[in-house]
């Protein structure tokens, strides 16, 4: 199954295509606009690179956040226009779960860490089940602090937004904190490969009601009130809001 991706929630923008297990392109670029234009043009790339047009795609993918609260927006934007204009199904894809899926091969937990902004977080723990990762407990937001608070065991943290925090987490955690390279920029192969999952099990979502993973209204009523208490974290289930996975 061929799927296209499309991936503007973090720092680097991201437009991977595969079929099957075979990937067929995987192109990141900063994210310092986050235009229409850019998006668009960089797809057309990949599927040139790749001697294919939308017309040869069977599913197309979006990075649904949490991540930057405009960028996210766009490229599920993108996302519906070619669902709507090809006819193709559509998956939306969390930033967690794609960039836990690059941990799937290691035997630890796994927790990929997305800036919420302020010094918070997102993040969420998962363990590998071989080609598959299954999410452990519920999301967390919040300080660095309060997430490393409920860790017991060796952690392989994921993401960009970990390198803002190594420091933090090492003097926290000591030998039971280990780091990988994967992060945002390989997240678009990573979304392509998930949502096929899904498009094999015959799921997908609408693409009128699909809306991003930004941090809602209740969420940053908690997190100030986190700040002002001097909390130390909440759970995002807490606060009204859930991952799709």
């Amino acid at each position: 199954m061929r799927v296209l991706s499309i991936d503007t929630s973090g720092r680097w923008n991201a437009i991977g295509l595969i079929d099957g297990n075979q990937a067929l392109g995987d192109l990141v670029w900063e994210a310092r606009d986050n235009s229409l234009r850019d998006v668009i043009l960089n797809i057309d790339l990949v599927l040139g690179s790749a001697g294919l047009t939308l017309a040869d795609v069977d599913g197309l993918a979006v990075g649904i956040g949490p991540g930057s609260w405009t960028g996210v927006r766009v490229g599920i934007t993108v996302g519906k226009i070619l669902a709507y204009a090809t006819d193709k199904p559509l998956c939306g894809i969390s930033s967690l779960d794609a960039l836990a899926y690059q941990g799937r091969n290691v035997p630890t937990l796994i927790c990929p860490v997305v800036d919420a902004g302020r010094g918070n977080v997102y993040a969420a723990f998962y363990r590998s089940g071989g080609e598959t990762i299954a999410r452990q407990g519920e999301d967390y937001a919040g300080d660095i602090e309060g997430l490393l608070k409920t860790v017991r065991e060796p952690v392989l943290f994921l993401g960009d937004a970990v390198e803002l925090h190594r420091q933090a987490i090492s003097e926290g955690l000591g030998s039971l904190a280990n780091y990988s390279s994967a992060g945002d920029d390989q997240k678009g192969g990573a979304i392509a490969l998930l949502a096929s999952y899904r498009f094999e099990r015959g799921e997908s979502d609408d693409a009128l009601s699909l809306a991003p993973l930004y941090l809602k209204e209740p969420l940053a009523q908690a997190l100030l009130a986190q700040e002002r208490k001097g909390q130390k974290g909440i759970e995002i289930a807490d606060s009204g809001w859930r991952a799709k996975c």
